[in-house]
C-alpha cells in the first residue's frame, strides 16, 4: 500500500477529480485536504486500475487519508462512468484495512451512495458542515457599525501573525481544524495564490490590540456550482472570529457586513459562500440574518 501519490498518479487523481466535480456539481476532494496529497503529506494513497468500458484508460478511483487538524481524515472518489460496479466498496475496504484507529471519512455534498457505503461498512454519521451562500452586489450594503473605539483595518504580513493567531485559537479552541493554528500555518497561508491581505480585515482597538477579524478570499472558479450552475469567481467567508473577551459587543454582525462589503465592493464577486458547523446554532443564525441560505451539506463518517 503507497502512502502517496506519484507525480503521475498525481495529475490523473486531479483529473478524475474533475471529471466527478462536473457530473456530481460538487468537488469529491476539499481545499484544506487535497493539499497533503498534492505535498506527499499523506498517510495512505490507493488507486483503482483502469479497466474495459466506459472511460478506459482513465484512472477509475482513487482515496486517500490525510491529517485535517488533530484528526485522521480521508477521501474517495469513483469515475461517473464506473459507479456501481462496487469500486467504491473495494477502495474503502482497503483504505480502512491500511489506516488503522479512528478515521473521518468525507461525504461532500452528503450523496446517498456515500451514506449506503458508511452503512455497510459501519461508519456513523458524526459530523455536518454546512455550506451557505447569498448575492452581493456593489453598494447594496451597509456600513458596518463598530463599537466606540473599534476600527477596522487590513492584515499586516510580518506584523499581525502572532496576534492574530492569539485570537483564532481562543475563538477555535473547540474545532478540530481550525483550532491550534500555528505560524507555519498562517505563513503557509501568506504563501498561497489565494491570500489577499487586503481583504484579511481586523477589528482593533484604540491600542491596536486585535478583537476580532473576517479573513475572506475569491476563488477563480466555483468548486461546487451544481449541476446547473454557473462557473464563476466567488467569494468566500473563509474564516471570521471574535476574541472571547470581546464577546455580546456586536462585533461578529459588523465584521461580516465588513468582509462582504469588501467582497461585492472592492473583489468584485457576485456569489458568497460559506462553511458552518451544522450544530453551531449561533453561527447558522447570524449568517442567515445576513441574507444567507443553505447550498449543500458535506458529512463526516466516523470509524471509532
Amino acid at each position: 500500500m503507497a502512502t502517496t501519490f506519484t507525480a503521475a498518479e498525481l495529475a490523473e487523481v486531479t483529473a478524475l477529480a474533475e471529471r466527478a466535480r462536473a457530473a456530481d456539481g460538487v468537488a469529491p476532494f476539499s481545499d484544506d485536504l487535497f493539499p497533503a496529497a498534492r505535498s506527499g503529506a499523506t498517510m495512505a494513497a490507493l488507486t483503482s486500475p483502469v479497466g474495459d468500458g466506459p472511460g478506459s484508460g482513465e484512472l477509475a478511483g482513487a482515496a486517500y487519508a490525510a491529517r485535517q487538524g488533530d484528526r485522521l481524515a480521508a477521501e474517495l472518489v469513483v469515475d461517473p462512468a464506473r459507479r456501481g460496479l462496487g469500486l467504491g466498496g473495494a477502495l474503502l475496504a482497503d483504505l480502512l484495512g491500511a489506516v488503522p484507529g479512528e478515521l473521518w471519512l468525507w461525504s461532500h455534498g452528503d450523496h446517498p451512495a456515500a451514506a449506503a457505503l458508511a452503512r455497510r461498512h459501519g461508519l456513523v454519521r458524526a459530523r455536518e458542515l454546512l455550506q451557505l451562500r447569498r448575492r452581493i452586489a456593489p453598494g447594496e450594503l451597509p456600513e458596518p457599525v463598530l463599537p466606540d473605539g473599534v476600527r477596522l483595518r487590513p492584515f499586516v504580513v510580518g506584523q499581525d501573525e502572532s496576534a492574530w493567531l492569539d485570537v483564532n485559537n481562543a475563538a477555535f479552541d473547540w474545532h478540530p481544524e481550525q483550532g491550534g493554528q500555528t505560524l507555519d500555518d498562517i505563513a503557509a497561508a501568506e504563501a498561497s495564490p489565494d491570500f489577499d491581505p487586503a481583504g484579511f480585515l481586523l477589528a482593533v482597538d484604540t491600542d491596536d490590540r486585535v478583537l476580532g477579524f473576517h479573513w475572506t478570499k475569491v476563488h477563480p472558479h466555483d468548486p461546487n456550482p451544481g449541476r446547473d450552475g454557473v462557473d464563476e469567481p466567488i467569494g468566500e467567508v473563509y474564516v471570521l472570529g471574535v476574541a472571547p473577551s470581546a464577546h455580546g459587543r456586536g462585533l461578529g454582525g459588523a465584521l461580516t457586513i465588513a468582509g462582504l462589503r469588501h467582497l461585492a465592493d472592492v473583489a468584485g464577486v457576485r456569489t458568497v459562500t460559506l462553511y458552518v458547523e451544522g450544530d453551531n446554532t449561533a453561527a447558522v443564525r447570524l449568517y442567515e440574518r445576513e441574507g444567507f441560505t443553505r447550498h449543500a451539506i458535506d458529512v463526516a463518517y466516523r470509524r471509532d
